[in-house]
């Protein structure tokens, strides 16, 4: 086993408060969510369920943008996790705080219950469309990506190749511009997780997968900027007979909230920067002055 989890990212990276990201952990049914998953594969949703989100029939985005800002921050919860006391929202939190007033965040809207064909498929193509659009409207936003457990496998797959999907092969394809913007993505719990790549970090096992992993070398585009975490009693990305609750829950007190917000952290402009470039600006009297990070007119 390795433990990759503490970096070197502390270095450089502003210190956040370990109170702040304490959660609540849920109780989880391991017997019922391995098999969720496990339905993913052995019975797909009916069309029915699913051909409403095909992108080439139904082409026009599904979401509207919202309003632009610096930053982007979505979150992507696990199967039942309520909105409010998830996993996420306390990384999320840290990373609104490390950027006052610069970080639009946002709930996926899409089921996380134990339909994964169906729900999974309307939540791949939300993300999608969302990101697409609002790299459309807002061309100098940045994104930020969080998901945890089924929220995993909906960020992965929407950002992999349709072939290789589990959910969502025909809900379309992040745009050039929206895989530009993309700037952190932080996964806990990965269904598809792969031991042998090097986005994972954690107490896993290199020779252990998750229950339905993705082909090795799936986030190669995005190696600098994922890390997908997984420890080593995860059943859930360590796919193994063991149906141990606590290791998929572990996430909330054993410190990788700390470190996945870190690692969004360290990918943000840095502040003296910012404070440089703001310095720098026309007046707001000025009328060639465009405001930083939004979208011109």
């Amino acid at each position: 086993m390795r433990d990759r989890r503490r970096s070197v990212l502390a270095v450089g990276v502003v210190c956040i408060a370990a109170a702040l990201l304490v959660g609540c952990a849920p109780e989880v049914d391991a017997a019922t969510s391995r098999e969720a998953l496990q339905e993913v594969t052995a019975e797909p949703a009916p069309p029915e369920d699913i051909d409403p989100y095909d992108a080439e029939a139904f082409p026009e985005p599904i979401v509207d943008a919202l309003d632009c800002s610096p930053y982007l921050v979505i979150t992507a919860r696990g199967t039942g996790e309520p909105k409010r006391k998830q996993l996420l929202a306390p990384v999320a939190r840290a990373i609104s705080e490390a950027r006052p007033g610069e970080v639009e965040r946002l709930d996926l809207d899409y089921p996380a219950d134990t339909e994964i064909n169906a729900g999974g498929t309307l939540g791949a193509r939300t993300l999608i469309d969302t990101l697409n659009v609002q790299a459309e409207a807002c061309p100098e936003q940045a994104t930020v990506l969080l998901g945890y457990s089924q929220g995993a496998l909906v960020i992965g797959d929407a950002l992999s190749e349709p072939e290789t999907r589990l959910v969502g092969a025909n809900v379309g394809v992040l745009s050039e511009a929206a895989t530009e913007q993309l700037l952190a993505v932080v996964l806990y719990g990965n269904p598809r997780f792969v031991g042998s790549d090097p986005t994972g970090y954690g107490t896993f096992d290199p020779d252990l997968n998750g229950l339905l992993p993705r082909p090795p070398g799936g986030f190669e585009e995005y190696e600098d900027r994922l890390r997908d975490f997984c420890v080593a009693d995860d059943f859930i990305c360590q796919s193994t007979l063991a149906m141990e609750e606590s290791g998929h829950v572990a996430y909330y007190d054993n410190g990788m909230q700390n470190d996945g917000a870190a690692f969004v952290i360290a990918h943000l402009t840095p502040a003296s920067e910012v404070a440089a470039e703001d310095a720098a600006s026309p007046s707001p009297g000025d009328a060639t002055s465009t405001p930083r990070s939004t979208a011109s007119p």
